[in-house]
């Protein structure tokens, strides 16, 4: 196995999991050309050569998530694995400048020897038998992009340009606000869904995940209607503890509209009349799921 398939099956890992809960987001792996690992050892060898540090990115992933609450969801899978090392920035109300967020990992006990097989000779001796994790906003990957390339990689041009430089940080903050816009303005329309009665937005808008079907049953719908202080609690219930209720299940569950109300009732507002409501696949689908079985 080569190293780009080693990053591959990580990938592809961390891919399968944090899909589970149907969060949106994008995932990339890649993996140090020798020329790249030539030039960081350029810049930063009599680190690595003394001992001091040891590569740690020769394989790098980056999760893109949609939502800025979504990125604790992706933080929360990643420490799942074993973690070396944490470079994440608190938000300071003073100063404003990019936040990294970067997680990193040992790579799984399986492919270490492939890892190490495929390493470049001269190289490897001072490279970690690890992987780094990027999380970032889908809004922020394109800074960073921009960044990384036309300043952290050439800041000799930005000398004297610090207004240019303040500017670009400028950016990024518009960015984030837009981020926080965004998200705020589905959380309205998630509450203006649930006072005019359409459950399937509500539900929608409030969970921002990506759920099978078009929403919710007839039935359910007609059920909602009858029972709006159910609805206030579908509703009211807190996204954040159930993704991750959803994400740190062992087993795993397709989540349409139905299958999703179902499953918020019975791990939050336990109500019967809608319990009573589930078919018997439905239901012995929904209780194996919650048996771990």
């Amino acid at each position: 196995m080569t190293i780009e398939e080693v990053a591959k099956r990580i990938e592809n890992d961390l891919n399968g999991q944090l899909d589970r809960c149907g969060i949106m987001f994008r995932m990339f792996s890649r993996v140090k050309t020798p020329f790249s690992l030539a030039n960081k050892m350029r810049i930063k060898g009599d680190n690595y050569r003394s001992g001091k540090s040891k590569i740690q990115d020769v394989i790098g992933l980056r999760i893109v998530v949609y939502f800025p609450d979504d990125v604790e969801i992706a933080e929360l899978l990643v420490n799942k694995s074993p973690v070396l090392d944490r470079s994440i920035d608190d938000p300071d109300s003073c100063t404003f400048k990019p936040q990294r967020l970067n997680i990193t990992c040992r790579i799984p006990e399986e492919y270490i020897d492939d890892f190490r097989a495929g390493l470049p000779e001269e190289f490897a001796p001072y490279i970690d038998e690890s992987y780094e994790v990027q999380i970032r906003t889908i809004f922020s990957e394109g800074w960073h992009e921009v960044e990384h390339d036309l300043r952290y990689k050439c800041k000799e041009d930005w000398v004297g340009y610090e207004n240019y430089s303040r500017t670009l940080n400028g950016v990024i903050a518009t960015l984030e606000t837009a981020e926080w816009s965004m998200t705020s303005l589905f959380k309205q329309m998630a509450y203006d869904n649930y006072c005019n009665g359409n459950y399937s937005a509500m539900l929608r808008n409030h969970l921002r995940v990506r759920i099978k079907g078009k929403g919710l049953s007839p039935k359910l719908c007609e059920f909602l209607r009858n029972h709006t202080d159910v609805a206030f609690s579908v509703y009211n219930m807190d996204r954040m503890v159930f993704l991750f209720s959803v994400l740190l299940h062992k087993s795993r569950i397709t989540l349409d509209y139905d299958t999703a109300l179902f499953l918020i009732n019975r791990m939050e507002i336990q109500n019967m009349d809608l319990m009573a409501l589930e078919d018997e696949e439905t239901k012995e689908r929904i209780g194996r799921y919650l048996r771990n079985e």
